[in-house]
């Protein structure tokens, strides 16, 4: 397997950072917006803060994409490429399976059948709300020795060529997102227990829902200096657009707010499987990548310090993120009791963030130790 030693993408830490951190957002926006004391301003305010960091997953299949294709050039050995990816990404995921198995799911693991329990949660993701981007991201690994071969037999010679096969691909990702809901009921009439299963009930975390974020990350990391330059020369054209998509996509989640008879927010309108959000994230894409860049020349030492370590622990802190988020939320509470809902769920946030991260230093800090006494 070619691994080639090129330099480092300066900006990969940085935007897992911000990748991380929308995440924990997120869900802790999630965790408190439906409450019954939750008002129109904190509906809205939530709903901003919302859509400013649905970038996070198509963010990190991005820089999957980017990465994979930047670093691995030549011949890839199948099976050490796998095992390599099976010890960084699936070894680490399988005890926060059990963690959450019996935490979230109430497993019993002296029931007779808790074995197939544990083995279904660990395959389909559903130990935990937010596992199932594992189960999704494993599925491009799996992929990419045969993608990067096709990739390498069929590449184009220019980046302006790149360039036009991934606005090709972007109109066919659209439609794709057009037509999901014909996947979804179609794949009930295959009478097929797998294929059924992966395009309906397991639709949200199949890898070809998200592959444009791929393909748009491996034609960044194959013609890296081309990407940069594009974003720059574009900047703010594709800034505006930002703007005017978030001011849009605000305007509709807060336009299908019901305020009478009971006042009920909902953000169902943001979900990532839908044809206006593939763009929006599309350009989210571009605004964090162009933002990382200007963060990584000018934030302040210390702030840039504080994104990177983020982003270095982001893979273990988004694992222990949702765990950590029970006791963040109910610190948050036990500050501001019948303080204000936005409020609250910006102390969660720090609180999650700020606990992941440290939980992820920690077990970083224990394997280290281990594998020292092992040596010795």
């Amino acid at each position: 397997m070619n691994k080639l030693h090129k330099p480092r993408i300066e900006e990969i830490e940085i935007l897992r950072g911000f990748a991380f951190l929308a995440v924990v957002l997120q869900h802790s926006i999630a965790h408190y917006f439906p409450l019954p004391n939750t008002r129109l301003e904190d509906g809205v305010i939530l709903g901003l803060l919302l859509l400013l960091a649905k970038f996070a997953v198509p963010l990190f299949v991005f820089i999957t994409g980017m990465v994979l294709f930047y670093n691995y050039d030549g011949d890839i050995r199948y099976g050490v490429f796998l095992r390599k990816r099976f010890k960084d990404i699936v070894l680490p995921y399988l005890p926060w399976v059990l963690l959450y198995a019996i935490a979230f799911q109430h497993l019993n693991l002296f029931a007779p059948d808790s074995l197939y329990r544990l083995g279904r949660m660990a395959v389909t993701g559903k130990a935990s709300y937010h596992l199932w981007y594992i189960v999704m991201i494993v599925q491009f690994y799996l992929l990419f020795p045969l993608l990067q071969r096709a990739v390498k037999k069929w590449k184009p010679q220019s980046a302006s060529k790149a360039a036009l096969l991934i606005l090709a691909l972007g109109l066919l990702y659209l439609l794709l997102m057009d037509k999901a809901g014909i996947l979804y009921r179609g794949s009930i009439q295959l009478h097929q227990p797998f294929w059924t299963a992966f395009f309906n009930s397991y639709l949200d975390r199949n890898a070809i829902m998200y592959f444009f974020y791929f393909a748009l990350g491996a034609a960044a990391g194959l013609y890296l200096d081309y990407w940069r330059s594009w974003l720059i020369r574009y900047r703010y054209i594709l800034a505006a657009a930002y703007a005017a998509l978030v001011i849009v996509m605000l305007f509709i989640v807060v336009a299908h707010f019901k305020l009478y008879p009971t006042m009920s927010i909902r953000y169902d309108d943001l979900s990532l499987l839908r044809p206006i959000m593939a763009v929006f994230l599309t350009f989210s894409i571009f605004a964090m990548y162009l933002f990382a860049m200007s963060f990584n020349q000018t934030a302040p030492a210390p702030l840039r310090k504080l994104i990177i370590i983020a982003g270095s622990y982001s893979y273990t802190a988004y694992l222990a993120h949702a765990y950590v988020l029970r006791y963040s939320s109910q610190a948050a509470d036990l500050i501001l009791p019948e303080g204000s809902i936005t409020l609250r769920t910006l102390i969660a946030f720090i609180f999650c963030a700020t606990g992941a991260i440290l939980t992820a230093y920690l077990i970083r800090r224990i394997a280290k130790q281990f594998a020292k006494r092992k040596v010795t």
